[in-house]
Formats: structure tokens, sequence, C-alpha cells
């Protein structure tokens, strides 16, 4: 299977820090390792401006766990990549704090810009949806970046500071449930913001949401309409489910969100805000409702290296490449597995002409997946294989 390699990716957002490692190898790549934080460097920089000092110590503590985490033999992560987003890209003391995190940690941080931080969200997206028109959504603590895509590629593309952060301290501070008036101001300034993107209201297509804030709602949104929880891969949240969400989590104080099913109590105080940020871009794009991947902007940086040769780093065809890494995963027979589907795919083909079936091309598909995988549960037991 060929020599593996490790790239781990640091996330150093608004609202949390996040390590995630993926491996990679000749015709397979994973997700192998993470952790998680929600450090808040962005808390209290709508007042001032700058970096707090309680936030930077909790950054630093967690940078420490993460750089001693890369540098443990045992995992044997080859390449680090650490990213700083919106909140840190605006401090007044941005270069103070990095110059002592980098010394500190020796981490390799860089800072990215508003369209970098775009790029890297339509990567992710891109390469873990069948998105091939509309725009892509990515919320933050600090910003909010849109893309609009024609053809599977980024076409126009811009950057907001209206991160679920900055917009509860702004407009819904001290944990109260909200007045009317709050509400409405934030659904102007989101508006009034959204509004230097004409191209919005005119894409079209689909849209396709990244972020914690739109998992967590469409896990809440999951949750309310009784569907099981087994992820929200491919969940379309619609504008109504998300409407609804809205004035229940508008009735209630922040510290009594989590009592919502699937509301987290790490994001309570923030998802108001982050809901309503994205209820005003589903208006402004003419959107019913927005599909959610559980991709991210590090899966974004890990795609631009692992499609390092093609111009744009996107996979040809996102359902068959998922198809093949699961089978690569599981070190399948390669050629047992094509002579089975091309016996399959045959006779489906034949049947279809001699009129049994209609054809369907999805249904085609299914089956060629089916073909593919139909033996990875051997790396369970030879015995019972099938059912594995």
């Amino acid at each position: 299977m060929g020599q593996s390699k490790r790239l781990a990716v640091i996330d150093l957002g608004s609202n949390s820090f996040r390590l995630v490692v993926f491996t990679a190898a000749e015709g397979w790549w994973q997700r192998t390792d993470e952790i998680y934080e929600p450090v808040r460097i962005g808390e209290g920089m709508a007042a001032t401006g700058r970096l707090g000092a309680k936030p930077i110590a909790r950054a630093l503590a967690t940078l420490d766990v993460f750089g001693h985490f890369c540098k443990a033999s045992r995992l044997r992560v080859g390449e680090v990549d650490a990213l700083a987003t919106s909140a840190i890209r605006d401090a007044q003391n941005a270069e103070d704090f990095l110059s002592v995190a980098r010394a500190r940690t020796q981490l390799p941080i860089r800072v990215l810009s508003g369209a970098q931080e775009a790029r890297y969200g339509y990567l992710a997206a891109i390469n873990s949806t069948t998105l091939r028109d509309g725009c892509v959504l990515d919320l933050g603590g600090g910003s909010l970046q849109l893309v609009r895509v024609g053809d599977r590629l980024a076409r126009e593309s811009g950057s907001w500071r209206v991160g679920a952060v900055r917009m509860t301290e702004r407009y819904l501070p001290g944990g109260c449930p909200p007045k009317p008036k709050q509400l409405e101001e934030l659904r102007a300034h989101v508006t009034e913001e959204l509004a230097s993107a004409p191209w919005l209201a005119g894409a079209g297509g689909r849209l396709v949401g990244i972020g914690g804030t739109l998992r967590n709602l469409a896990a809440a949104a999951q949750r309310a309409a009784g569907m099981p929880s087994n992820g929200v891969q491919g969940m379309v949240l619609s504008g109504e489910a998300l409407d609804q969400l809205v004035v229940r989590l508008a009735k209630l104080p922040a510290a009594e969100r989590s009592r919502v099913p699937g509301i987290k109590p790490a994001r309570a105080d923030l998802i108001l805000a982050g809901a309503i940020v994205v209820q005003m871009a589903l208006h402004s794009g003419n959107y019913d409702g927005i599909e959610v991947t559980e991709a991210g902007l590090r899966e974004g940086v890990f795609f631009e290296r692992h499609l390092a040769g093609h111009e744009p780093a996107l996979f040809e065809h996102v359902r068959r490449s998922s198809v093949l890494n699961l089978a690569a995963r599981y070190h399948m027979d390669v050629a047992h597995t094509r002579h089975v589907a091309k016996l399959a795919l045959g006779m489906f083909d034949q049947l279809a002409r001699l009129g049994l079936h209609r054809g369907d091309a999805r249904e085609r598909e299914l089956l060629w997946a089916a073909c593919e995988l139909h033996d990875i549960g051997m790396s369970v037991d030879y015995d019972d294989h099938h059912k594995h």
C-alpha cells in the first residue's frame, strides 16, 4: 500500500482551537486523530479590538498541548500546518501573541487572509459534497466566508466580520433572553453587510455550509424532527426548521440553551447569534435551506496538499473517489472487485436493454459501489464477512 504520510493541521479559530491528523498513502487517506478545545481566543475583542489576557493564557496552554502532541514520536507526524483565522488576524496585538506562541511551542503558525480562509472552506465543501453550482458558506466565531461556485469552480468570494462570537458580544451580550429590538438590530446588520455581495442573490443552485455552528444547528434540527443521530453529513437544514430553532432559542437565557436537544453546552451562548447569521444568509441568497458538510477548514488544507498537481485541488468525482478511498483503506483485492463489478454491471446493462428495468444511472452507480465494497468485512473476519 506504500509508505503512509501524516499531516497535522491546527486550526486556531476565534471560538475553538482544533488539531486534526490526516494519514495518507497511495490510493487512500483518512482522519486519524483529533483534539478540540473551546479556547474563545476572540472573547472580548468586540469591545477592545485586542486579544485579552485570559484568552491568550487559554490559547497558549492549548498550544502547549498541541506542540507536545505533534512531537510525540509514536504519532510520527510528518508535517504540521498551523493556521490562525479571523480573531487573531484582526487583533491589534496579534503579533505580540504570535511571537510568544511561536517561540514557546515551535509551531509554524501562519495567519490566513479572509480570501485564503474562504478558499480552504471552498475546497472542503466541494470535495465532500456533490455541489456543482451555488454557494459555500463558512461561519466561524469571528467571520463569515461565502464563495459562489459555478461548475464546481470558485467564481467570487467575500469575508465579513459577522462571526458567532463577534455578533453575540455586540448584539446579544449578557446571556439573558434577547429583546426583539436586539434581534432586529442583529438581522439588519448582517443584511447590510451581505449587501456588498450582490452576486449572492443570483448564485442559484445549492447552498452548502461548514463550521461548528452549522453542524450544531443541524444536529438540533435532526433531534427536533426525530431523525436518527448518525452525523449530519449531507443533511439539509431547511429555512423553516432554522426559523423554528431561532424562535425556540430566543426564548431561553444562554445558560439554558443547551437543554435544547442537540445544542452543545460549549456553544450554547453563541448558537443564537450564529443561527441568525445563517438565517440572513439564506434570505439574502434566496435559499430555502442549507446542506451541511462535516468537513471544515482543516480538510480544505489537507485536500490542497493531497491533491497537489490538480488545479484546482478537486476530486474529479466525489462519490467515486469516496468509495475507492474506503475500499483502499480496507486493503481490498482490486482485481477481484473489478471483476465482480464488470460482471454485475454487464448484467445490469443487458437486462436494461431487454426492458426488464429502467437502467437508472443512480442505481447503476450504487451497484458499482456495492461491488467495490462487498468484501471489506474481511477486515473483521473471513467468517461471515458478508455480514460484517
